[in-house]
């Protein structure tokens, strides 16, 4: 070792620097989970560990810890590992990560740059202790969804299958409801609508059976949203209630043969097989109202395409706009967004954070403005699920949307490196207390994560929140 060491905070690295110890760590290396465990295996191989025991500290291999070890150090950090080498933008990783302190080698021609935290320490402890309280319950809203996604997945594909079904009976004339009811119940009962909302964003889904079910929890979820914004009381019969109307909006494509309704050819808009589709929505309001529904449910089903500019060809059945209630308008944003994000046999579908985009677009054409106001204030401009580039270089998922007087600062989840490489421990970012990071971009995840249509959703369900 050609020079002294020095002890630096994360802040103060510089690139050029070689970590030779991390004297420093958060208190999420204070009981090791194994997710951490694998990461510090992968990134610390041959350096030892300072772990706290009930007699005392003891020196281990990285090698040797074991889940729930307390963490108090790394030493002996071989040079020669690719974590040991400051370059530009590993200290801010390397600070979100849990690491604030270490000890390392700094060449002749770099200068240590002053600890300007330090100097500034009273405000700074003032912003800190008001980040942390926010970091905090943002960190326990995160854990409970993510400890919903597998579960909301799994309901996602039974409420497909259920609507299917339903479908399939109404084609033979009978039309059941009790299935879609139990499945509503089971939604409501396990509280998975808002991960299923962003599954659906993860996971492309079929032309019709899984849109019913997508457009159902997310218009749900967007509802319930602007009755509190408005201070109304949101009890579970109108959870229910709207659940059952986005089930059931599509209902009348059961009447439409299945080998139209499933067929792989984009029909031209004069085509008989058109005009058939287009009947579905006259269909779904008789089924209804055959069936005793509320007239709200009949509505929507009657009137969810039903544009403000009723000329539009993209517009029907033909009826004044002021027919159309406020949930129906909602719904209809909601129908094309999820149409967008949705799979469809002829086209290529978007992802949430463009599709938001493009919604944002139609207001006043197509859609009620106030509707596409009240959708972009519950889905965020990057809706949860959604892959975004930082400007660290760094690739994140949205895991809560940012508030809306700051719509582009949400909460994310980094899950690769600005190298490109996958990380098995997860920084949870929330960027309106990172004030140096932003989001650059959105990722096409579908584009970035090319092996499989799943992998995306794979990698956000393996998101780790201690």
């Amino acid at each position: 070792m050609d020079q002294p060491l020095h002890t630096l905070k994360a802040h103060q690295l510089q690139p050029g620097m070689t970590i030779h110890e991390i004297t420093e760590l958060s208190f999420d290396f204070a009981a090791l989970d194994e997710k951490t465990l694998q990461f510090l295996k992968k990134h610390f191989q041959g350096a030892q560990a300072i772990v706290g025991t009930d007699a005392g500290e003891k020196s281990v291999s990285v090698e040797e810890l074991k889940q729930f070890d307390q963490l108090q150090a790394i030493t002996a950090i071989p040079p020669s590992l690719k974590i040991a080498k400051i370059v530009q933008g590993l200290p801010e990783q390397l600070e979100r990560t849990g690491f604030l302190e270490f000890r390392v080698e700094v060449p002749k021609e770099v200068d240590i740059p002053p600890d300007e935290k330090k100097a500034e320490a009273p405000a700074i402890r003032v912003a800190s202790a008001e980040a942390k309280k926010r970091a905090e319950q943002k960190r326990v809203e995160v854990k409970r969804f993510m400890d919903t996604v597998e579960t909301a997945a799994g309901n996602r594909e039974k409420a497909s299958t259920v609507i299917e079904e339903m479908m399939d009976l109404g084609r033979a004339g009978t039309v059941a409801t009790g299935g879609v009811e139990q499945m509503v119940s089971e939604i409501l009962q396990q509280e998975t609508a808002p991960a299923m909302q962003a599954v659906a964003g993860l996971r492309a889904s079929d032309q019709t059976y899984a849109h019913c079910v997508d457009m159902s929890v997310i218009l749900q979820e967007c509802y319930e949203d602007m009755l509190l914004r408005r201070k109304k009381e949101v009890s579970d019969s109108v959870k229910r209630f709207t659940l059952i109307s986005g089930f059931m909006h599509d209902i009348g494509k059961s009447e439409i043969p299945k080998d139209i309704l499933e067929s792989t050819v984009r029909f031209a808009p004069d085509s008989k097989e058109m005009m058939i589709m287009r009947n579905h929505t006259t269909y779904g309001a008789r089924i209804l109202s055959d069936l005793g529904m509320h007239k709200t449910t009949i509505n929507v089903a009657h009137y969810h395409h039903v544009k403000k500019d009723n000329t539009l060809y993209t517009s029907y059945p033909d009826v004044p706009f002021d027919r159309v209630l406020p949930i129906t308008r909602l719904a209809s944003v909601v129908d094309v967004y999820q149409a967008l994000i949705g799979k469809r046999r002829y086209k290529r579908n978007w992802v949430p954070g463009k599709a938001v985009e493009y919604i944002m677009k139609l207001e006043g054409s197509e859609f009620d403005e106030r509707m596409v106001g009240e959708f972009v204030e519950s889905m965020g401009h990057y809706p949860v699920g959604t892959l975004v580039r930082l400007s660290t270089g760094e690739l994140a998922f949205v895991l809560a949307i940012a508030p809306s007087e700051e719509p582009h600062r949400p909460v994310v989840a980094v899950v690769e490196n600005a190298q490109g490489e996958l990380v098995s421990h997860h920084s949870l970012l929330d960027l309106m207390v990172e004030p140096d990071i932003h989001v650059e971009e959105v990722v096409d995840h579908y584009e970035h994560y090319g092996e499989s249509e799943d992998q995306a959703y794979r990698i956000f369900q393996s998101i780790h929140i201690p």
